[in-house]
């Protein structure tokens, strides 16, 4: 009776909520920019650890980690309540804000400095100027090299129209006189890396009067969200150095399988950001590639079009179409080297490799076991029902037999109700609609840290469609229930709140919820031959479609039940044999769980269905 409970509360609360916002199948980047909606959750985000790469071999010639305090920096006041200040735990967090600020990742944690704009007693009303300058620094051992100012960031931003947040960066040779620029303009709060590493080549700028240079961090704002750094330091930087800073591995929509599911097999769309992080500028930069099947052997190779030039600090995006389709099962590798006119000084960040994609026999996932576990934290904040999956899209119809969803390893959640939902955009739709639940499932002590398995059935699936594949749960929990790992693209990961709203979830790492697909219990080309039940659309609002199929000749009648199980409406079908589809009107019923029973000589089977 509890189950019950928990299904008949939660679907209430469906049928109450409009579903008719206006979405596209990928999430949408825009929110409000109105004082009273500055944590509205129309963008989400944990945005958790990024790797970075830097050159462990390059000379530093200064650096400083605030660790043991400012160091002989100064942080002054020049307008408003906020400056730079140390800390240890980052942002001053209102738990009950929906947009939470991360800690800054930095590889340093003992402390960093800090501009905690929305923190401190600032107000919206109250604009902000501060700084933060170094001591005097000598590098004359910097002299006749190329050097960068670099440090590890961590910036997000909420820009209303009233005012502007801006982020300065500046370098002097005699505290007076400052050569600045700006840097995380426009940035907004979504995709953020932790930590961003940024370098900048000063050279020219401290050329010649390299015994006395100042570094300077500058903040104007006004109640935005804030500034934090670590780790600043002056280096040596090549000449002639290109790197690869991310890569892609995409398929239909930018949507980054880690398993594809063979039936359902694509053309690789491969992708590399190449940065110019040298002094010098590069031109004709692009990137060889080559793709090793599941024995090692070399399936494909090619080379990218051509970035024409990239000066220092830039960078720019390639993505290409491969025309290599993968056919056998196992797991396939994807190696990147870029390349330019200039010989590279430094060749080993030049190169990427991603062995993470598998070409499997029913099974459809984002996640993989690359980078650590990431819990599912506060996402999105709720206080009742709450869903979390991954888009995925399919070549052709096809039967989804089933989801898995990994749960975190905490005891305490044993008890906690969970359960498997799909989401689906039709093509040409202008909403998202839920079409599928599973029944609530209580955790129990075994399931702790383990992948729970629901049953979805015979769910038809088909390829003008955009679904997202979802785990639920009805409370936040004593811990967090679910868990994500891997690094994919932007966008790949939705979610739809209390308020059955969809939420785009600005990160890289996937839930880890897995579609098994048909398994040979139901086949598309076995249904003249394999007895089964379903019902959609599931919710419905005027009419549910009927679909079965017996494996012998046999009289059919089909009852719809109510909550309590009492028959209200008989449909008797007569002989009937192989696979039969119908429509039942459902206008005169009223809002709630019904059931549909098919009932022969080989017995009887049950669909819940609700009708909103």
């Amino acid at each position: 009776m509890y189950t019950m409970k928990k299904i008949y509360l939660s679907i209430g609360t469906l049928l109450l909520a409009s579903m008719s916002f206006s979405q596209a199948p990928f999430m949408q980047h825009n929110f409000s920019y109105q004082p009273t909606e500055k944590y509205a959750p129309g963008a989400i985000s944990t945005m958790d650890g990024r790797q970075i790469t830097t050159d462990a071999d390059r000379a530093i010639y200064y650096s400083e980690n605030f660790d043991d305090g400012f160091g002989g920096w100064e942080a002054n006041i020049q307008t408003g309540p906020v400056g730079f200040k140390l800390t240890s735990t980052g942002h001053e967090n209102d738990p009950a804000n929906t947009f939470q600020i991360p800690v800054l990742t930095t590889s340093t944690p003992t402390q960093w400095v800090l501009v905690d704009s929305d923190g401190d007693n600032s107000s919206y009303a109250i604009a902000e100027a501060t700084t933060l300058t170094s001591p005097e620094i000598d590098l004359t051992p910097a002299a006749g090299t190329y050097v960068a100012l670099q440090f590890e960031q961590f910036f997000a931003e909420w820009q209303p129209a009233e005012t502007a947040d801006h982020c300065y960066i500046a370098i002097s040779t005699d505290s007076l006189t400052w050569t600045e620029i700006e840097i995380n303009e426009g940035a907004g709060r979504e995709a953020r890396p932790n930590p961003e590493y940024i370098s900048w080549d000063i050279t020219d700028i401290i050329a010649g009067a390299e015994s006395s240079v100042w570094i300077r961090f500058r903040w104007e704002g006004a109640w935005n969200y804030g500034w934090q750094i670590d780790n600043v330091s002056i280096e040596n930087i090549n000449e002639s150095d290109l790197a690869i800073v991310d890569t892609y591995r995409m398929y239909d929509g930018g949507i980054v399988y880690s398993k594809l599911a063979q039936a359902h097999t694509q053309e690789f769309n491969i992708g590399a950001i190449i940065k110019n992080i040298g002094h010098i500028e590069q031109t004709n930069i692009g990137f060889n590639w080559t793709i090793k099947d599941p024995s090692g052997a070399v399936a494909a190779s090619g080379t990218s079009e051509t970035i024409t030039s990239l000066l220092n600090g830039e960078q720019d995006t390639l993505i290409i179409a491969t025309g290599y389709t993968p056919a056998d099962l196992g797991f396939y590798t994807i190696e990147w080297t870029a390349f330019g006119d200039d010989v590279d000084d430094e060749m080993t960040d030049n190169e990427r490799s991603d062995d993470y994609f598998e070409l499997t026999e029913y099974t459809m996932a984002l996640d993989y076991t690359g980078g650590p576990v990431i819990e599912t934290l506060n996402w999105p904040l709720k206080e009742s029902l709450a869903y979390f999956g991954n888009l995925i899209t399919f070549q052709g119809d096809d039967v989804a037999t089933a989801l898995l969803v990994k749960l975190t390893d905490y005891s305490e959640n044993a008890g906690e109700i969970i359960g498997g939902a799909v989401w689906e955009f039709p093509e040409g739709g202008a909403a998202w609609n839920l079409i599928y639940t599973t029944d609530d499932y209580e955790i129990r002590p075994e399931d702790i840290g383990t992948f729970v398995t629901f049953d979805l059935e015979e769910f038809y699936v088909n390829a003008t469609s955009t679904y997202v594949f979802c785990s639920f749960q009805y409370s936040n929990g004593p811990q967090p229930i679910f868990e994500r790992q891997g690094d994919i693209g932007f966008n790949n990961v939705q979610g739809f709140d209390d308020e059955f709203l969809s939420r785009g979830f600005f990160d890289r790492s996937a839930p880890i919820v897995r579609v098994r697909l048909n398994e040979g219990e139901v086949s598309l080309d076995e249904n003249e031959t394999s007895e089964f039940l379903s019902v959609f659309p599931n919710p419905a609002t005027d009419a549910i479609t009927v679909r079965f199929s017996t494996k012998e000749t046999t009289n059919t009648t089909v009852n719809v039940l109510d909550i309590t199980g009492q028959i209200i409406r008989t449909i008797n079908l007569g002989t009937t044999t192989g696979e039969q589809q119908f429509q039942i009107d459902l206008n005169e019923l009223t809002t709630g769980i019904y059931f549909i029973e098919m009932v022969n000589d080989q017995g009887s089977q049950i669909k819940k269905f609700v009708k909103k």
